[in-house]
């Protein structure tokens, strides 16, 4: 919505959002810390996951799907599909089907834009942001993960709004971008339209998200430092930012899903520099192998949605 002077109403938009989109668990945060901890125990993960019934009854659904428990004993308990799911999944899982709620929309919009190509494009970003991280020996590789799947969340927020509204801004913008060989946010600067970086922000604020998931969401197609309001330059958070800007290209260029457009502006030498990062090939490589994994993995999370 826009005021008579053009400006656009975000306060107003948010509060519309808020009727659409799920809420996040409070464990998300809670196991967030837990597993960029090394000394964590499967105990302290399992006192988390009970405490959300219907989460950890999902859990032992996908624990049982042949990708994880194979031809072993049916799983039966939170230990159990600790054990046979993993540290990482875990959280994962509990993640992304909360998030996946966002990402239903009506059939007929559907045909015109395919929210389901946008979610796979999120969990790739998030699988490649972990690996990147990692593979820069990063000790915040699990806020790195949740960074990369909500990074786009705005995109869903505006859709959402259009689909309420019986409006085509958006498939507008992604059209723009298209036609004209450019990101969707720069088609949003030129259309006028509301940002969905700001407006993924606001969302990640009314989840309860860190501050510095919050930061990335809000400044991830913003790469000079030095722009980048109350986030300075140099910090963990800084980094963050830089890294899910270099996996959603990456993601982007191996065409993992669709994010509204097919023209990713590629990072600069300077962003890499920051980073350490001066040879992309073993990086890459990094993330397609967890893009082949992240693949199966949007097939059981569908399956069991």
């Amino acid at each position: 919505m826009q005021s008579s002077a053009g400006v656009i109403d975000y306060e107003y938009l948010i509060r519309q959002i808020q009727r659409n989109l799920p809420t996040l668990p409070i464990i998300v945060n809670e196991l967030t810390n837990i597993l960029e901890d090394p000394d964590t125990s499967t105990q302290a993960v399992e006192e988390v996951m009970v405490s959300d019934q219907a989460i950890c009854t999902r859990i032992l659904r996908i624990a049982n799907t042949n990708m994880f428990r194979g031809n072993r004993a049916k799983v039966t308990c939170a230990n159990e599909a600790i054990g046979t799911i993993g540290f990482d999944k875990i959280k994962d899982v509990i993640l992304t089907t909360t998030v996946f709620k966002a990402f239903s929309s009506k059939e007929k919009a559907e045909q015109k834009f395919s929210l389901e190509g946008l979610w796979k494009h999120s969990l790739g970003v998030a699988a490649a942001c972990r690996a990147i991280a990692k593979h820069l020996g990063k000790s915040w590789h699990e806020t790195a993960y949740t960074c990369g799947l909500v990074h786009d969340i705005g995109k869903v927020a505006r859709f959402k709004l259009d689909e309420d509204d019986n409006d085509n801004k958006f498939l507008v913008d992604s059209q723009t971008a298209l036609d004209k060989k450019i990101n969707f946010f720069q088609a949003e600067l030129i259309n006028q339209t509301p940002r969905h970086d700001y407006l993924g922000y606001l969302i990640c604020r009314h989840w309860g998200l860190s501050s510095a998931v919050e930061g990335v969401v809000r400044w991830h197609h913003e790469s000079n430092p030095e722009l980048r309001q109350n986030v300075k330059a140099g910090t963990d958070e800084s980094d963050l930012i830089d890294l899910v800007i270099i996996a959603n290209w990456i993601v982007n260029k191996m065409q993992f899903g669709f994010s509204g457009h097919e023209d990713p502006e590629a990072p600069s030498d300077a962003l890499l520099a920051r980073l350490n990062i001066y040879q992309l090939d073993h990086l890459i490589a990094d993330v397609q192998r967890e893009l082949e994994i992240t693949e199966d993995f949007c097939a059981i999370l569908d399956s069991n949605s």
